[in-house]
């Protein structure tokens, strides 16, 4: 199944000192790699101008997506908005990451 997923970083991520900020980013790369890499996360877009996120997920379960969501290191400093996608008589196969190489 497919969800659009919104992510904006809170004030409590920019609060944090530099050097544990710049520590949590590196984790969070390595933990969005791995679901990329996974074909969890299909699509990702950065809104012009800003710091947010928005992304398409493939997960099995509205549990398994908020699984995915809180493994991810800059969780709890982000406000997450989630729409689960169903599809389009235009395009009715679900969406899937494409193979990378």
């Amino acid at each position: 199944m497919n969800y659009l997923v919104t992510g904006t970083p809170t004030g409590r991520l920019l609060d944090l000192p530099a050097d544990d900020r710049d520590a949590l980013m590196a984790r969070e790369r390595e933990v969005a790699t791995a679901l990329i890499s996974g074909g969890v996360i299909v699509w990702m877009w950065r809104l012009p101008d800003t710091d947010t996120s928005v992304t398409v997920w493939d997960a099995e379960s509205t549990e398994a997506l908020t699984a995915h969501l809180e493994s991810l290191p800059v969780f709890p400093y982000t406000d997450v908005e989630v729409t689960e996608l169903a599809a389009h008589p235009a395009f009715p196969a679900p969406l899937h990451a494409a193979p990378r190489g």
